[in-house]
Order: C-alpha cells, then sequence, then structure tokens
C-alpha cells in the first residue's frame, strides 16, 4: 500500500468554511506537543551515552589486550584485567583478579602499558592516565565468584 503524502480533510468541500484561514485551520488542526518530563529527558539522554560509552569501553578493552600481548612479562595477563570505565578526565579504570597483579600493572608496569595504549589508540581516545583496583568482578566476566 502506497503511504500518502497529503492527508485528505475530514470535512467535504461543500461543509468547509468559504474563510480561507478558517478552511486551513480546519483542514490542518494543530496537535498539542506534550511537555516531556526532565526524568524522561536525563533518561534518554543517559540511553545514548551508555551506547557511547559501550563502543569506548570496548576499544579500550581490545587496545588493553593488545597493550598487554605486546608488553615483555605480561602475556599471560590478557584475560585477566578488564576494562571497568573510562573516567571524564580520561582516566582509564583497570580491574585485576588480586592486588599483586594490581600492584604490577599500576605502579611497576604503569609508564610503559600507558604509551603502548596511547600509541594504540593514536588520537581515538585520549589518555590521561589509568588506575589499577583489585576487584572480584575482574575474574572472569559473567561467572560467579567462588567464595
Amino acid at each position: 500500500m502506497v503511504t500518502r503524502l497529503v492527508k485528505r480533510s475530514r470535512t467535504t468541500p461543500s461543509e468547509s468554511a468559504k474563510d480561507p484561514l478558517l478552511r486551513l485551520r480546519e483542514n490542518y488542526p494543530r496537535r498539542s506537543a506534550q511537555p516531556v518530563s526532565m526524568a524522561a529527558a536525563l533518561s534518554a539522554y543517559l540511553q545514548e551515552a551508555r551506547k557511547v560509552n559501550k563502543s569506548r569501553r570496548g576499544r579500550m578493552q581490545g587496545a588493553l589486550a593488545l597493550a598487554l600481548a605486546e608488553i615483555p612479562g605480561l602475556e599471560h595477563v590478557g584475560d585477566r584485567a578488564h576494562v571497568f570505565s573510562v573516567g571524564k578526565d580520561g582516566t582509564l579504570h583497570i580491574g585485576v583478579e588480586n592486588p599483586t597483579l594490581a600492584h604490577e600493572l599500576g605502579v611497576v608496569y604503569k609508564a610503559a602499558l600507558l604509551a603502548k595504549l596511547r600509541e594504540l589508540l593514536d588520537g581515538k581516545d585520549a589518555l590521561a592516565g589509568i588506575t589499577v583496583k583489585a576487584t572480584r568482578k575482574a575474574i572472569q566476566p559473567g561467572a560467579k565468584a567462588n567464595r
């Protein structure tokens, strides 16, 4: 079925008003626009922001895996480090499964890791720094941790 571009009026030509301005008002009634609540507007904004952050977080996770694979001594760490978020100031928040690994990545290899991440991202995302924390969620995404 073909979609009509012009809507037919609901009044017949014999019933329509003689004044052209009144005829326009009859044929094209104004629809009142309902105001949007602040909560609905904020929800729509945050939903769009989540879509952007997910793709950015995905890029950062891929770059982190490549950087860890290329740094000597950290080849085995790629599956144990996960990007949790990217801060507004450009700080990459990384979670790992134990405190020793967090210390190695956050202190010992921090400069090399940050340089490699900046090289891999190359203008797509700017990184100001990285923070590494030991968290239980970093054990395996989607799996329950053993207590």
